[in-house]
Order: C-alpha cells, then structure tokens, then sequence
C-alpha cells in the first residue's frame, strides 16, 4: 500500500511516499518551503500518477484528527494561530487544494490535543509540539520496534528534534506520547530564541510571531542570521570562542530541556533519538550524544529514514496515513492514540490582557 506524507518545516518542504511493503521510499522530493508557500500546487503535482492511498498534510499546531472534507473555515486560525487571514496561510493553501481534488488526506492533533499527555502539563501553552512532532514520534515507535523487536505499546524514548530554526522534545512511554515541549517553550535553538523571558518581551513592548523565529544562536553570532547551523559548528570546532559559547548554550539547552522532561514523567527510555538539520551535523551530534549518554546513561542514535533525505517527520506522516487505513502501521497509530485526541490549542490558557 502507497501512503503520502508532507512535512512544512522552516526552511524546506518535504514530501514522500512510502510503500508499506519493505517499507520502501518510492518518492522523495524536498522544496524550499517559500517556494510551495508561492505554488502550493506542487503538493499535489508530486503525488500523481502514484496510487496513494491516503495523505497525511502539515497540520501545524493541530486539530483533533479530520478528513480534509470535515475543515471547516474556523479551523485554520487553530492550526495557523495567525489572526490575521488564516484561511490564506500557506498551510490553509495546500489544505484546501487537497479537499477541491477528493483526495483522502488527513489533518492530525499536535501534542496538545492527545489525551495521553495529562492536563496539568498543558497549562498556558499553545506549543507542546506541532503535528508534525507526532509524525516523527510514530517513525520512533517504528525505530525502536524495529531495533529493538518489541511491540509499539512497549517503547519508551525521548526524541529531540533539532531544526534549523527551533528544537522541540517529545516523551513517548508504552508507546503514547506523554510530554512535549514545543520550539518557542524550548532553550535556544538555533534561529529561535526559544523560551521567552517575560522580563524581555515587557521591555521589547511588542512581541509578534516573527520574533519567535529570531534571537537564537546564529543570531547571537551574526545579528541577521546569515549562518547556517553548519558553519556555525565548523567555527565553533576551529577556535571561535563566541560560537563555542552559543554551541555550549545550545547543547546545554538540549540536556535541560529532556532532563526537565524525564524529571517530570519519570519515563525510563530506552532511548534517545535526534532528528532534524542539527543532528546530522557531526560537531553537535557527537557532542550531545556523548554528554547524554554520559549523564543519563541512555544510548543516543537517529532514527530509520528506509535511505530518504526527506526529514523525519514526513516519514513518519506516511507511516500515520498508512495505520489510518488499516495498513501496516496500524499498531503504531492505535498506540499514538491519535483517534482519541480532543479539545483546541487554545484550551486552559490565560489571554486576558489588562
């Protein structure tokens, strides 16, 4: 069976589809993510002429699981959070070219929405995790089934995403996820600024959503963000003494953030895995795997990509597209507990504004 999964990241738009049987890549394609936000047709042009079965869209900050039949115009400022135009949002774009077509796609919960991560760990956040946090956490399970030769509801990793722009941490425990901490409630990444010191955002006296992408590493070093991850590691490893600082910021903002997170679950992984741009990135990769391994005591690898490109998390859509329609992978979505999820982004949060 051939399933389809989109991811829209910061910088690149991924798109693959996978056959269950294998598995196997039969399709990869990654975009920059301007261009599909100007031709969101190419979404639609890379799958045809395949016979996909079902697709899984970037679904941003979530909704509880839909057919793309059921949007309705009041979902998109949920997934978007963009209060001006949603419905116009790159994501709303390619959502409603795949709902004119009668193409079985799928919108998916972000953490919050999952009734397996408790109440009390959703307060005043928006971000636990975006939807596509919840695909690469399904490629985990998958991982760690695979390596490890245990069923989905015996996992239990930490999977740390490492973008280009944001980080992001999700614990997964008898193969549900548990706990999220999404890109704006992380340590620095690199492009973003992370966790927001209340002080600061007081004395910037406007906070807008484009802030969130800036004021992270690359920014610390260059003011404009004109370095990429890489090159900051390179400097970092030839003796530039400011990019070893902020490379010690962000790997220490990486141990911070899953130790915070094992601290409040008690989970006992078997694993860590690292996904996204940084990890494939040899400086910060060893770095962070050793200090893990050394002071939890936990093994650190990346996860299965069948030898795609592609990032993590439009993997690991297909393989929640495929268990949506009874495919191979149906375990691993009926561990996810993705048919369960409830509520909005905007539940237990305090917006009043004085």
């Amino acid at each position: 069976m051939l399933t389809a999964g989109m991811d829209q990241g910061s910088h690149t738009y991924d798109i693959v589809i996978l056959d269950d049987q294998g598995p196997r890549v039969v399709l990869e394609k990654s975009y920059s993510t301007r261009f599909v936000k100007e031709r969101p047709e190419v979404t639609l042009h890379a799958i045809n002429g395949f016979d996909v079965k079902a697709v899984v869209l970037p679904t941003g900050f979530g909704t509880v699981l839909k057919r793309v039949e059921q949007i309705k115009e009041e979902d998109y400022l949920e997934i978007s959070l963009k209060k001006d135009e949603p419905s116009n949002s790159s994501l709303a774009k390619v959502i409603k070219l795949f709902k004119e077509a009668k193409i079985e796609a799928y919108l998916l919960p972000s953490v919050k929405h999952l009734n397996t991560v408790p109440k009390h760990r959703k307060l005043n956040r928006f971000d636990l995790g975006t939807s596509d946090k919840v695909c690469s956490a399904a490629l985990g399970i998958y991982t760690q089934v695979t390596r490890r030769r245990i069923t989905p509801q015996e996992t239990c990793f930490v999977l740390a995403e490492l973008g280009s722009a944001f980080n992001a941490f999700v614990t997964v425990e008898n193969g549900m996820i548990v706990d999220g901490v999404g890109g704006t409630n992380c340590w620095l990444g690199m492009a973003a600024r992370g966790s927001v010191d209340g002080e600061v955002a007081a004395y910037l006296g406007k906070f807008s959503k484009s802030d969130a992408y800036k004021g992270g590493a690359l920014y610390l070093f260059t003011e404009n963000a004109e370095l990429t991850p890489e090159e900051l590691g390179d400097a970092a490893r030839n003796g530039s003494q400011r990019a070893k600082m902020l490379a010690d910021a962000y790997i220490e903002g990486v141990l911070r953030d899953i130790s915070g997170s094992l601290g409040a679950t008690g989970a006992k992984p078997k694993d860590i895995f690292l996904s996204g741009r940084v990890s494939g990135i040899p400086y910060f990769f060893n770095r962070i795997s050793n200090q893990l391994e050394r002071i939890l005591g936990i093994g650190v690898s990346r996860m299965e990509n069948f030898g795609s490109y592609v990032k993590e998390g439009a993997i690991g859509a297909a393989i929640i597209a495929n268990g949506l329609v009874g495919g191979e992978f149906r375990e691993i979505v009926e561990s996810l507990k993705i048919k369960d999820a409830s509520g909005s982004v905007f539940d237990d949060v305090y917006l009043k504004q004085d």
